[in-house]
């Protein structure tokens, strides 16, 4: 048994004093990666929920809402998640017994944030089981305020929540924590025995049966989206935590023969 465990803890440093941040990926305006100094490299920013800040007793802290019950957006950007990982963790076993061996792969990946709009989309335009309910139903956003601090009982329908605020509403709503476990990949190999082989023009002979990306859980996003936080939709690149409409993953499934001679 074999296993590996990877932490990585950066800072961006040393940019002049005259440029706030450097966009590296993502929309302009936001939702983005960016390095700015002092912070890790490729913090995520993007428009924010408004709290409430109020003076008194009008401060509550919590998410404010606009008359019509939707959430209020920033005029702005700020950070709203970080796609660096917590920590990874891999674990390779090998076991073998007599002309069998058999293989695993697991990988776990602590943390991050992925802001998906793949998922986003899914859930305002009603197309996961997720929302398989009556979204025509009377629904309020809950643990918000209006703007007078006190709080939100406007009802909107279902569909008009998740397409409004939920799912086209200010960015920070549609960051998930990129926890991930998966069964990277798994073999079982069998060679045959000397003694068969004996009187043929082979040296040795075996037959494996191999699969990769067989099974991954990622707890944090909407159970029936089936989001895979390691899909890359940005081309060649390291980017990481801006999802632009990625395809999902595979899994592949095959058999080798190998000979010698």
């Amino acid at each position: 048994v074999n296993g590996i465990f990877t932490l990585n803890r950066n800072k961006v440093e040393n940019m002049p004093a005259d440029i706030k941040e450097i966009q590296t990926n993502g929309y302009g305006g936001g939702p983005g990666t960016f390095a700015v100094n002092g912070k890790p490299l490729n913090i995520l920013e993007g428009t924010y929920v408004q709290l409430d800040t109020g003076a008194g007793s009008h401060s509550t802290g919590k998410k404010m809402v606009d008359v019509n019950g939707y959430y209020i957006g920033s005029a702005g950007i700020a950070q709203i998640g970080d796609p660096n990982p917590d920590y990874k963790l891999t674990g390779i076993s090998t076991l073998t017994f007599k002309s069998f061996s058999f293989r695993m792969q697991w990988d776990y990946t602590k943390g991050g944030d992925v802001w998906s709009n793949t998922v986003r989309t899914l859930l305002a335009r009603g197309l996961t089981k997720d929302t398989d309910f009556d979204r025509a139903l009377p629904y309020t956003i809950p643990n918000t305020v209006n703007q007078d601090g006190t709080p939100n009982t406007i009802q909107q329908s279902v569909d008009n929540i998740y397409f409004n605020a939920y799912g086209f509403g200010p960015a920070s709503v549609n960051v998930w924590d990129a926890t991930v476990i998966r069964l990277r990949e798994a073999s079982l190999s069998y060679s045959l025995p000397a003694r068969i082989l004996k009187g043929t023009p082979f040296g040795s002979a075996s037959l494996s049966f191999s699969g990769t990306n067989l099974w991954y859980l990622a707890p944090n996003f909407p159970k029936y989206t089936r989001f895979d936080p390691e899909r890359n939709s940005l081309g060649v690149t390291n980017q990481k935590g801006i999802d632009l409409f990625a395809g999902p993953s595979s899994r592949r499934i095959g058999a080798s023969l190998r000979v010698s001679f």
